[in-house]
This record gives C-alpha cells, sequence and structure tokens, in this order.
C-alpha cells in the first residue's frame, strides 16, 4: 500500500475543501483517452491512497469514507446462485463483483480520513485533525488511529497523537489485504514501532523487529506486507503482493525493487527469481491468472506469467507487454498509480474486476479524473468511478 505522513503545510481556509487535491503526488488522466472511451462521471475523487477488502465490501477514502459490495457468491440483493435456481430457474445470477454500481458513503470517524487498512475482523481509520492558526491557515495538529467492528458498528479511537510537521514523525497503515478474509492482517507503523492491529486496542509495545528485510518480521522501515500460506511477510518495498486467491493459499509472494520484480515460494528472495519489467517505478502490484500488473510512478503496465516446473502459472515475464484494452490510454504515462485491487485473481485480467487510483502533480492533466478507476469484464473498458 502507499505510504502517507503529512508535512508541516499551511492552507488557506477557503481552501479546505480541495484537500484531497493538496495531498497528491504525482498522476492523473487525460480528458482524451486514445481508446475513445466515453468517460463516466468522476463520483470518487480525489488522493486515494489504498483501497482495502473488509469482509464482502471493498473501502476507499478521499476524506471521507465510501464503499461497495464486492461479493462473489451473492448479488446486491443478497440472493446467491441457489435462490435464483430454486426460485427463479430462468433469471440470470450476476455476482455483486460484477455488475457496476457506484459507491456509497460509509459513517466516518472524525478528522479528514487519508488511510485504510482492515483484518478479518476491524476496519481501521487514520486521521489528521485539521485547524486554523492564527494566520489564517488551516494546519494539521493531530493524528488519530480509529477502529470499527461490523458488529457494534462503531468507530473507536485507538491511538492519537498531536503532530508539529516534524518529517519523521511518520505515521502508515498497511495490511495484507487478502482475497481469503482469514488471512487479512493490519499493521500500525508510528515511527520506528510496527504493531499489529487487533481491534480496540493498541498494545503498548510494538512488535518485536527483526534484522532482515522481507522476512516474517517487520523492521522500522517496513511499508508492506502480505501472506506466504498463511505466514505473513514483511518488506520496504512500495508494494507486496501474491498469488493467493478467495479458495486458495498462495504459494507465490512478490515484492518490488525499482521496475523489478522479485518473487518467491518460500520467503527466501535471489536476484536469479527477478525480472525487470522495463517500466518506471513500481508502486503497487496486483495478481491475476494470467498477467501481473504493476501500478507506477508513470501509469500501469502488465507482463504475462508462465508456468514453472509444476507447470503452476505464476513466474512473470521480463518487460511488460501491450494491453488489449484502454489501460495504458487512461491509466497512462501522465499518472502515479499508487492502488491496484484485483477482486478475483483466480481469474484472468479481462475477466476480472479491477480498481486502480489514479494521481498526478501535472498541469496539463483535468483534476476531475483524479481518482478511482475501475474495469469490469461486462464493460470491457477502463472508466471513472
Amino acid at each position: 500500500m502507499k505510504k502517507t505522513f503529512f508535512k508541516n503545510m499551511k492552507f488557506p481556509a477557503f481552501l479546505l475543501s480541495l484537500l484531497p487535491l493538496f495531498f497528491s503526488c504525482h498522476g492523473v488522466i487525460f480528458d482524451t483517452i486514445r481508446d475513445e472511451v466515453k468517460l463516466a462521471d468522476a463520483k470518487i475523487s480525489g488522493d486515494i491512497q489504498n483501497i482495502i477488502r473488509y469482509k464482502d465490501d471493498i473501502f476507499v477514502s478521499t476524506g471521507k469514507i465510501s464503499y461497495r459490495n464486492v461479493s462473489l457468491t451473492k448479488d446486491l440483493s443478497g440472493k446467491t446462485q441457489e435462490d435464483y435456481t430454486a426460485a427463479a430457474p430462468t433469471e440470470v445470477f450476476v455476482a455483486a463483483v460484477d455488475k457496476k454500481v457506484e459507491f456509497e458513503s460509509f459513517s466516518s470517524p472524525v478528522g479528514y480520513i487519508y488511510s485504510l487498512a482492515a483484518d478479518s475482523s476491524n476496519l481501521y481509520a487514520l486521521s489528521v485533525i485539521i485547524e486554523e492558526d492564527d494566520d489564517g491557515y488551516n494546519v494539521a495538529t493531530k493524528r488519530i488511529l480509529f477502529s470499527y467492528n461490523s458488529e457494534s458498528k462503531e468507530w473507536k479511537e485507538i491511538w492519537s497523537k498531536s503532530y508539529d510537521g516534524d518529517k519523521n514523525d511518520k505515521a502508515l497503515l498497511f495490511c495484507t489485504n487478502s482475497p481469503k478474509e482469514a488471512n487479512r492482517h493490519a499493521y500500525f507503523r508510528y515511527r520506528s514501532n510496527v504493531y499489529e492491529l487487533t481491534g480496540e486496542k493498541l498494545g503498548d509495545t510494538g512488535m518485536t523487529l527483526g534484522t532482515t528485510d522481507h522476512s516474517t518480521a517487520p523492521t522500522s522501515s517496513t511499508e508492506s506486507c502480505t501472506v506466504l500460506g498463511s505466514t505473513v511477510y514483511f518488506s520496504s518495498a512500495y508494494a507486496m503482493t501474491s498469488n493467493e486467491t478467495p479458495e486458495k493459499d498462495s504459494t507465490y509472494i512478490y515484492r518490488c525493487n525499482g521496475d523489478t520484480v522479485y518473487y518467491s515460494t518460500d520467503g527466501k528472495w535471489s536476484d536469479s527469481a527477478s525480472v525487470d519489467l522495463s517500466s518506471d517505478t513500481i508502486i503497487s502490484l496486483a495478481f491475476t491468472k494470467n498477467y501481473l500488473l504493476a501500478g507506477t510512478s508513470s501509469g500501469i503496465v502488465h507482463t504475462p506469467l508462465k508456468a514453472d516446473s509444476s507447470n503452476v502459472y505464476a513466474i512473470p515475464s521480463s518487460g511488460n507487454s501491450d494491453f488489449d484494452t484502454n489501460a495504458d490510454s487512461t491509466l497512462s504515462s501522465y499518472y502515479e498509480v499508487p492502488a491496484l485491487l484485483v477482486i478475483d485473481s483466480s481469474r484472468s485480467e479481462y475477466d476480472s474486476t479491477i480498481f486502480a487510483t489514479c494521481l498526478t502533480s501535472s498541469t496539463s492533466a483535468s483534476l476531475n479524473n483524479v481518482g478511482l478507476w475501475s474495469y469490469f469484464a461486462s464493460e470491457g473498458e477502463w472508466n471513472r468511478e
């Protein structure tokens, strides 16, 4: 996931409504799309750091939280395939994940919500409190970590610290974001301490830090994590992912370094098990049945997967290949793609539902296109959410 921490920024009071744009780093979309796809009206706009799975929903935040259902076994009304077969055999069952619908607002705790994470039971939100100073500028004064449980349906504060803009005062959320709910784990790093989040309380002491990066213990520079089987691996890399599907545990994990992707079946890493994607810096990764997707500091790329000695298609190819969709003309080289999420990683890329976020610092790009994008197999194109 993308990391976020606030520097000592001041904003004129009348610009408070534009906060989502102030926290943008790089990347957005031109109004003219090469494949002549008509863009949908943008509903989820702004700086979106991550796309989070929680229960059967996905969540994003642009200061406030939005969500939509992505169940693989139920439709949007909650009916299953068996319900249709028994009651209306002539009707076609369409899983919630396969239907494009608008996101809904979700209850948000106080402050500007700039990062989310989730485990198997709880949703977590990292918020910044912004207040007007004596000169009429809005400044970040405090950060608060909240947890939400689907049973209590309440947000509860579990950590808070005042904030004065110290660049070393780093606070970030990250999580495994696994397709399998049982493998979802969330973590919070404050300065050099890393905590596993377990609900309504943050422990007095952080996790025991390891000395080796890309391993089963976090370090003081950990930025991301994923699951190999049921074991969590941590990395200082911008992004990690695995070949886990909603039904099967992962047998491969992946991490990035510059434009290189490393892959491993045992948690050990070597240059011999790495490929150069010939792209800009990779900052997000996502797995499909036939392609590995990479969001970069300059657009999106993908590379086909090759079979290993057991005929498992999980080894990424060197370089990158052309898209058969409008992916590289919407999420183009003008834009940073800090988050990617494939809902059902057992499907091939063009038969999937995929979400991506897009940011920019380019004055040539339209700020109307900063935010959340999606690809639905039924639509056959990338478009705005």
